[in-house]
């Protein structure tokens, strides 16, 4: 297993309720919405990096999503 933070930007007007619910899918594990420069937090796990990746980009493409960095954890 390999667990990730993706970070995410959310644009200014970003559905908080859709965006919310377009990230339930089985490998996020939590979303927190934080303050700074980084609108959320998103934990994720998957089995491999591959698997890893398609989940990230399921991040990115949610509506209301303008920008993310995966930061794998260690």
């Amino acid at each position: 297993m390999i667990s990730a933070y993706v970070l995410v930007k959310l644009a200014p007007t970003a559905d908080l309720a859709k965006v919310s619910h377009a990230l339930q899918e089985p490998g996020i594990k939590g979303l927190d919405m934080v303050l700074g420069p980084w609108d959320a937090f998103v934990r994720c796990q998957a089995e491999d990096v591959a698997a890893l990746g398609r989940l990230a980009q399921q991040v990115r493409s949610c509506p209301g999503v303008a920008d993310t960095l995966t930061c794998p954890i260690i």
